[in-house]
């Protein structure tokens, strides 16, 4: 019907029964309105009884910095100039396993770095079971190996192969590929698209880079907003992704020492959380458990030896200690001492195979014996002499 005749059609006069037609339609597109009037009461009234889904607007005004992410697409960076466009960090895509590494990788990293900005590291991901994002993070970590990262390393999830699958599915990949750069002491982050935060893979234990390109962002708890690709840096030859930060990093990933994670002290050296190893700070030394937690207030032994980690602040303890009534010698490593121990005030004292100081017994120690006084100090009886032989009979 052409829409000259459909115009004809409505100004036509209607007749008897086209007039109780109408009338009855009327009725009921009355009845309707009322019925989709409170419909919208009753919906309102349980929208305000119901958690909002969507996060309140942020803008570039609540960010704590603002940065870049680059790649091979942004051609050969003039990293001197970079800074003075106000940015303090970047993300450098270090590559793929489809594509490999990206052929900028080394020069934005050393670029980056000489220029004084805080770098992360991201790689697009393509895996779709946990073998592959384990291959991934193992992948990405020897590719990190030979530079300094001082920033978070992310998980980029947002390919074609990924819009398929289960939350579950994407939550194993994801959880898979941070607990990998985790144990290597990296701090991980998640990229996506605010769409697929919100449809696809839900919540997840680790801090989130959320892209929308808007004025805002509408997403509640990102760490970073990818607001834009368009953005325009000096040194930089072609448009960019500008980036803003909302949570402060400054604290959790450093450069040497320890750090807190909520009631927890961990350690860092060259910005990599050490994990399951003894370290070193100011003439102590600590021991970290697989989570990377200074261990504290217990005894721990290895293939070193025996030790006792001070229940305040974890270290090592070292020379005379007592540890619930009973006394104890630690060496100048911490080791806990057994046996005859010659002290720095010169006598010698001795612990038995736990380890504690023994007092008035008398001791055998390679068939000389020893008396231990009531002060633990040992002291070696001289030997009786031996009886002359008798001559033999001629």
């Amino acid at each position: 019907m052409s829409a000259r005749a459909k115009n004809r059609e409505e100004k036509r006069l209607p007749n008897e029964s086209g007039r109780r037609t109408m009338q009855m339609n009327f009725r009921k597109q009355k009845s309707n309105s009322w019925a989709k009037r409170a419909a919208a009461v009753c919906l309102a009234g349980v929208m305000m009884l119901m958690p909002s889904q969507y996060a309140h607007a942020v803008g570039a005004g609540s960010a704590v910095a603002k940065g870049i992410d680059v790649s091979k697409h942004n051609l050969a960076i003039d990293w001197g100039q970079v800074p003075s466009s106000g940015i303090s960090f970047v993300f450098v895509k270090a590559g793929s396993t489809n594509s490999g590494v990206d052929p900028y990788f080394d020069a934005n990293m050393r670029g980056a770095n000489a220029a004084g900005l805080k770098t992360g590291v991201y790689l697009y991901s393509y895996a779709t079971n946990a073998e592959q994002a384990k291959n991934e993070a193992d992948l990405l970590v020897q590719w990190m190996s030979n530079y300094t990262v001082n920033y978070p390393v992310v998980y980029d999830v947002e390919d074609a192969c990924h819009k398929n699958m289960s939350q579950a599915q994407l939550q194993e990949l994801i959880n898979t590929f941070c607990s990998t750069i985790e144990a290597n002491g990296y701090y991980p982050v998640v990229y996506s698209s605010r769409n697929m935060f919100r449809n696809k893979i839900g919540d997840i234990g680790y801090d989130k880079w959320v892209a929308q390109y808007a004025d805002t962002l509408e997403y509640n708890g990102a760490s970073f907003w990818q607001s834009t690709s368009h953005g325009s840096v000096a040194g930089i030859p072609t448009r960019v992704d500008m980036d803003y930060q909302f949570k402060d990093y400054s604290s959790i990933i450093i450069a040497d020492g320890f750090a807190d994670r909520g009631d927890q002290k961990v350690f860092y050296a060259n910005y990599r959380m050490q994990r399951n190893c003894w370290v070193s700070w100011e003439d102590r030394k600590y021991h970290l458990d697989e989570n990377g937690f200074v261990q504290k207030g217990c005894w721990f032994e290895d293939e070193t030896g025996r030790y006792f980690l001070a229940t305040k602040d974890g270290h090592a303890l070292r020379e005379d200690v007592t540890i619930q009534g009973v006394e104890y010698w630690f060496d100048e490593n911490a080791v806990m001492q057994t046996g005859l121990v010659v002290r720095p005030d010169g006598n010698t004292y001795y612990y038995d195979a736990s380890g504690a100081l023994q007092k008035n017994v008398t001791v055998t120690v390679d068939n000389v014996v020893y008396e231990v006084n009531k002060n633990g100090v040992a002291t070696a009886v001289p030997a009786e002499p031996a009886a002359p032989e008798t001559p033999a009979a001629q």
